[in-house]
């Protein structure tokens, strides 16, 4: 699941993630248990985001996540509503979503920077630094 697989399998990666955590989380909790519920879907989406996904495969997650959670999850049968609480949900699922995309990419940045380069034998170990700089 990383970017430079097509967008058709991360999406669908995100999609079956969704519809699993959402049957795991009914399974699990009761109806009354909406928090719980609401919880266990965003720990799912934020994993999934911070796979490396693109930043709108991880968008398109946070967005299904909440029709799942919505549907099924808060109201019965698939209703969505779109009250309050109901965007406030979708606020979370974003936020978390692009929270964990964006800090998987900065930690990758940071890591791909600090790589260093090893000297072969016989090379000059001082003039790799010079040439890093």
């Amino acid at each position: 699941m990383f970017g430079s697989e097509p967008v058709g399998f991360s999406l669908t990666g995100g999609f079956v993630t969704v519809v699993v955590t959402a049957a795991t989380a009914s399974l699990l909790l009761a109806p009354a248990e909406v928090a719980g519920r609401v919880l266990i879907m965003a720990v799912a989406v934020c994993a999934y985001a911070a796979c490396g996904v693109r930043a709108g495969v991880a968008l398109a997650t946070a967005v299904m996540a909440w029709f799942f959670a919505t549907g099924f999850l808060v109201n019965a049968a698939g209703e969505l509503s779109f009250g309050r609480p109901d965007l406030l949900r979708l606020g979370l699922f974003v936020v978390v979503a692009l929270g964990a995309n964006a800090c998987t990419a900065v930690c990758r940045a940071v890591a791909v920077r600090r790589r260093l380069r090893v000297p072969l034998p016989g090379e000059d170990p001082s003039l790799l630094v010079l040439a890093r700089n």
